[in-house]
């Protein structure tokens, strides 16, 4: 597998599928770069950290994939994928990604679908949003909540989901997504 840092690369045609599967054909996915790198000057990005600020995807080598929709990939690896895929949709919508991106480390992930549309959750919150609804409707409410109850969680849903409700709920939150 390579993984040096420095590496670039367009997203895979099966990234490319896999991405689709939640945000059709609303990302310009031609444009979209894969870094193994550090967005930050100097490596000043955490080797655990992705990162998307503008339009482009850059993971440290330690989270990097050669292929993020390979089979082999896990749960978690591509949630985040799809967590910075949204950050990507989000750029090209227009939205100040790399400005409030700035201030992630103090913004919550967490949420508690209330009623209110995505586009009234912080930025970090609908990336959380739309991934966590990816990994509910991809692996079913069994992996979801194995991965919402990890001493270090995944999926950041707040509060007691039912298994006949939540999907309903996420689909009410993402009623005008993509």
């Amino acid at each position: 597998m390579q993984r040096e840092e420095g590496r670039l690369r367009l997203l895979t045609l099966r990234e490319v599928a896999l991405a689709k599967t939640v945000f059709g054909g609303s990302i310009d996915y031609p444009r979209v770069w894969v870094h193994c790198d550090s967005y930050l000057p100097f490596g000043l990005q955490r080797s655990g950290t992705a990162m998307a600020p503008n339009g482009e995807l850059y993971f440290r080598k330690e989270l990097y994939m050669p292929d993020f929709a390979a089979l082999h990939v896990t749960t978690e690896i591509k949630h985040l994928f799809i967590h910075e895929m949204m950050h990507v949709w989000q750029h090209q919508r227009g939205m100040w990604v790399r400005t409030r991106g700035l201030l992630s480390w103090a913004t919550s992930y967490s949420y508690m679908p209330d009623g209110k549309p995505m586009l009234k959750y912080s930025l970090e919150q609908q990336a959380q949003i739309v991934a966590d609804y990816y990994v509910l409707k991809t692996y079913g409410f069994d992996e979801w909540d194995i991965q919402r109850r990890k001493p270090r969680p995944v999926v950041t849903y707040r509060g007691r989901p039912d298994r006949r409700t939540i999907g309903e709920k996420c689909r009410a939150t993402l009623a005008r997504f993509p």
